[in-house]
């Protein structure tokens, strides 16, 4: 018998303040910017951070490019990945997944909004992983986002 028990890793969770903001409302911005939300919201509370807090929490949402098998785990996987990890470590829902074009093709990354929506790419193989920034940003074209 072990006389080791196994334990969850500890993960520090850096301190942030949390905004709230309606579906609805961020539906509109959305809309405003010409993106379509094809399912709709998913929330009806949707709860972000200030863009100097979201940059604590990025890092954490960057994946190593290591992961990436073609077709089994590209793109839309790390998207997915980051949007599910936010919100389970963090609480923050305001953290979608858009798909769009960039100048190497159809491709999938992240949104967040943070009184303003920025752009973030989660495989740490692209030069401009996990840092935000602006929606016409790196020539990626968004088309439709999943929140």
């Amino acid at each position: 018998m072990s006389r080791i028990k196994p334990v969850q890793p500890i993960i520090h969770t850096p301190s942030f303040p949390e905004h709230e903001i309606r579906g609805a409302q961020l539906y509109i911005k959305l809309k405003d910017l010409g993106l379509r939300i094809p399912f709709g919201m998913l929330d009806n509370k949707y709860y972000y951070t200030d863009l100097e807090h979201w940059g604590k929490l990025l890092y954490d949402l960057t994946f190593k490019s290591s992961l990436y098998v073609n077709d089994k785990f590209d793109c839309d996987n790390y998207a997915l990945k980051a949007m599910t990890l936010c919100t389970e470590r963090y609480g923050l829902n305001a953290f979608g997944m858009v798909v769009g074009d960039t100048e190497l093709g159809r491709h999938a990354y992240n949104i967040f909004y943070s009184g303003e929506f920025m752009l973030f790419e989660p495989n740490a193989g692209f030069p401009f992983s996990g840092s935000a920034f602006n929606l016409d940003g790196f020539d990626y074209e968004s088309e439709f986002v999943l929140l």
